[in-house]
């Protein structure tokens, strides 16, 4: 007969929030010490819940549903705020709040759901509030014996006062870092920043059996982590790195005139990607031909020293095997000439093997361009002013009334591979006169003739 297995879902805290937990924990338990308060339980890690306890008989299927689930998640914001408590019959609770954001809400009550309608074991046995629409986010601190009223509640208010955020960071700063301030408030007149609040973002939601990791999945490496890699610097590293793309403005480079023939830009390769010969009905028999074809006509227009922004998907939906999805990256940059720079499509991933940002601001011959894989990216809205036209992949061939390879009224640009022949276009033709940007209304494919305003 099978045993259930208790699982327990949550997210942790990270960099300042976590250290900034250990160091509230510390102090208030010393204190609940000294104060004869008896302590139940010590959180070993700074954590926010999502759901459980409880128990099923196919872990693999919570696996499952948490990467389904939260796959459609990339930042996901929250705030941690001050100190709070509260008391029943079985414990008293000293925890920090948590100001959750609309995505954090519904990511969890999704999960929540999700998890209950796939197994019957998994409904009977999560906690009441699992199946309730709303639900009180926090991070605990500790948990304490019933009773001793007033001496919890000088616990509560001596975390209000003592344990801060502002107490804090005061307790983090050296004797220089208080002279700056000193010189910045009074000689420059520049106020601090007083918010007392902690922004932070979720990046994984770790699953437990135990009290040990199960296993983590990655919102920005969009990858189900073993208890092994959850726990790898290296692929922390990947974490941090995907954050950063997420999170940072685009770079601005400014391109001299010389420079401009050197330059191309393609996206959308697709390598190896079979199904993607019918799904935009490519005109190769099959991948062997459609591979050669786009490698050698990349290779005979680009040179060793030129440089190309490429637009992104490197290659097709990356296999489950992330060693397999690398060697593969890893191979095709190889094989294809000049110093790449590459954008982070749907289809890539950030495995250390290639350096992919999120998005760029070129500007070149009179113009600004916005360089970005996905064209109905949350970036271009946020940036709106700072270009002049989108440089985009992304759309293929498969939307052409919007995104054919120019659109004047759009002011955007396709370089899938698609419209463009199959081979990079060089940035000079953008800014040729006898193209005549500006002046074009609509252009379907590189090789049509351009309607004109």
């Amino acid at each position: 007969m099978r045993v259930p297995t208790a699982f327990f879902i949550e997210f942790r805290l990270r960099g300042f929030a976590r250290q900034y937990a250990r160091w509230a924990r510390t102090l208030t338990i010393r204190e609940a010490r000294r104060n004869g308060l008896k302590i139940l339980h010590e959180p070993k890690f700074a954590h926010i819940t999502l759901f459980g306890d409880a128990k099923t008989l196919n872990i693999r299927r919570v696996e499952a549903e948490v990467g389904r689930t939260c796959r459609k998640c990339t930042l996901v914001p929250f705030k941690i705020g001050g100190f709070n408590g509260f008391q029943n019959s079985d414990a008293n609770w000293l925890y920090l709040d948590v100001e959750p954001s609309s995505d954090l809400e519904q990511l969890r009550y999704e999960l929540a759901q999700n998890l209950i309608r796939s197994d019957k074991l998994i409904c009977d046995t999560c906690k009441k509030f699992d199946h309730e629409p709303r639900f009180k986010f926090h991070c605990s601190v500790g948990r304490f014996a019933p009773g001793n009223r007033d001496k919890f509640e000088r616990l509560v208010n001596f975390a209000e006062t003592k344990c801060s955020l502002e107490a804090f960071r005061q307790h983090r700063e050296s004797m220089l870092d208080k002279l700056f301030k000193f010189i910045k408030k009074y000689i420059f007149r520049i106020e601090e920043d007083s918010n007392p609040n902690i922004s932070q973002h979720l990046l994984r939601v770790t699953v437990l059996r135990g009290r040990r990791i199960r296993f983590e999945y990655d919102l920005l490496l969009k990858k189900s982590l073993s208890r092994i890699e959850a726990l790898s610097r290296y692929w922390w590293r990947q974490t941090i790195k995907g954050l950063r793309i997420e999170l940072n403005l685009p770079r601005e480079e400014r391109l001299p005139v010389s420079s401009n023939d050197g330059v191309y830009l393609i996206g959308d390769c697709h390598f190896d990607h079979k199904n993607i010969i019918k799904h935009v009905n490519r005109p190769f028999h099959n991948v062997t031909e459609m591979n050669e074809e786009i490698k050698n006509n990349w290779n005979k227009i680009v040179g060793e020293d030129d440089r190309v922004f490429f637009l992104g998907d490197y290659t097709g939906p990356p296999s489950r095997e992330a060693r397999q999805y690398r060697n593969k990256l890893k191979c095709w940059t190889r094989l294809l000439n000049g110093n790449k720079v590459s954008f982070l499509g749907n289809h890539d991933r950030i495995y250390g093997c290639v350096e992919f940002e999120k998005a760029r601001i070129l500007h070149a011959g009179g113009h600004s361009f916005l360089l970005i894989h996905d064209p109905t990216d949350e970036k271009v809205k946020t940036n709106h002013g700072k270009y002049d036209w989108l440089i985009h992949g992304h759309k293929h061939n498969n939307n052409m009334k919007d995104y054919p390879f120019i659109n004047g009224e759009r002011k955007t640009i396709n370089v899938s591979v698609e419209v463009i022949n199959y081979r990079p276009v060089s940035l000079s033709f953008l800014l040729s006169s006898k193209l005549d940007l500006d002046s074009i209304k609509r252009m379907r494919t590189i090789d049509s003739e351009p309607e004109r305003w």
